[in-house]
């Protein structure tokens, strides 16, 4: 008698694997909606689009199938997947530095997404990067800047640590934090390298 839905997710991975080995797409199928969730969390975190994250979500369970013959059901299944997921974003990004319209595109996505230049920002190998953005400011919307990005202060400490108004803190903080934001974007290639290192280092 086949076996139902409910009864294949109860199997263990190992279990699964034998079973997709054999070419049972139930047992593919549950497997699919055992990791499909977290997978697409992380990818969506590591390429910040969502529809990119699902589409490199597809191709990693298409290679899933096609590999199902060899793959080893000894090993953490888990760890397999999210590695798997990690080389296909690092092939993403070397694919993005080789495409100009597909890089325009991204471009155009960290331009947006200000969070996503901030990662680059906690990255040791970023710091020649932020030293040349900080460059182009001021004296002073540099030392805002550090001290209300980089250190976390409010506008209120770095008021009274600089002997200035609240009011031109954010005047000096929203001029820098732009400039910024302009010079990465323009910068993307070099931003897009530290990016991999980051998605490296916090790989499974």
């Amino acid at each position: 008698m086949p076996m139902t839905g409910e009864e294949f997710s109860t199997l263990a991975d190992r279990e699964l694997l034998i079973l997709i080995a054999q070419g049972d797409e139930q047992a593919f199928t549950s497997l699919y909606w055992k990791y499909s969730t977290p997978l697409l969390g992380n990818l969506v975190k590591l390429v910040k689009d969502q529809l990119l994250a699902e589409e490199l979500l597809q191709e990693l369970f298409t290679k899933v199938w096609q590999k199902r013959e060899s793959l080893q059901v000894d090993k953490d299944f888990k760890a397999y997947l999210f590695r798997m997921a990690y080389h296909l974003v690092v092939d993403f990004y070397r694919k993005l530095q080789r495409d100009k319209s597909l890089l325009s595109h991204f471009q155009e996505v960290i331009s947006g997404n200000y969070s996503h230049i901030e990662e680059i920002f906690n990255l040791k190998d970023s710091q020649q990067l932020l030293d040349k953005a900080l460059d182009r400011l001021s004296p002073q919307q540099r030392k805002v800047f550090q001290l209300c990005r980089l250190e976390g202060r409010t506008y209120k400490e770095t008021a009274e640590l600089l002997n200035i108004s609240q009011h031109t803190v954010k005047e000096y903080f929203v001029k820098a934090n732009a400039s910024v934001r302009h010079y990465l974007s323009e910068h993307t290639d070099i931003a897009l390298v530290l990016l991999m290192i980051h998605i490296i280092h916090h790989s499974v």
